[in-house]
């Protein structure tokens, strides 16, 4: 568990899908995400189960309520760790990203002894280059990203950070 000024990231639960499903079938929050939106909370269930097993997928809480997730994974092509993240649209500009983004890097940091993350974001989505901005990210190039299906193409900053 990573606790920050206000919130808690920890492994999501199965008991999380109710409180996950808010944002993840929400459109708006939706609007520039490589997935789909959710249409039913019992197969998010099974996703988040899927998230337990992987343990790359987490939970940001605050007080009592899962607001968002996060996620580390490592990328391949950029040899680097990537970071994702969603906020419930209830709470975005709280600041509540950039604590969870800023969170997950530290943590990675002192107790993974991780250096080098990355992360990308259409570049319409200005909110999340914000966050990344605010956060030490710096651009490394540009390209594109889709959904899923292959069906929205979006035009995408790729940036990159790297802690000595």
């Amino acid at each position: 568990m990573i606790k920050t000024e206000r919130l808690l990231i920890r492994p999501f639960m199965e008991s999380d899908a109710e409180d996950a499903f808010e944002w993840r079938s929400d459109p708006e929050v939706n609007k520039f995400m490589p997935y789909p939106c959710d249409t039913d909370v019992e197969a998010l269930r099974e996703r988040i189960r899927e998230w337990i097993a992987d343990n790359d997928k987490y939970a940001i809480v605050l007080g009592e309520k899962v607001i968002g997730d996060i996620s580390l994974e490592w990328n391949e092509k950029d040899k680097a760790h990537e970071i994702g993240y969603n906020i419930n649209r209830s709470y975005w500009r709280n600041g509540y990203a950039t604590e969870a983004v800023r969170g997950i890097i530290g943590w990675a940091v002192n107790e993974l002894g991780i250096r080098d993350f990355t992360a990308f974001y259409a570049k319409d989505n200005g909110a999340s280059g914000r966050v990344l901005e605010k956060c030490g990210f710096v651009q490394e190039y540009t390209g594109q990203y889709s959904r899923d299906n292959g069906k929205t193409v979006f035009e995408a900053l790729f940036v990159r950070l790297h802690i000595d």
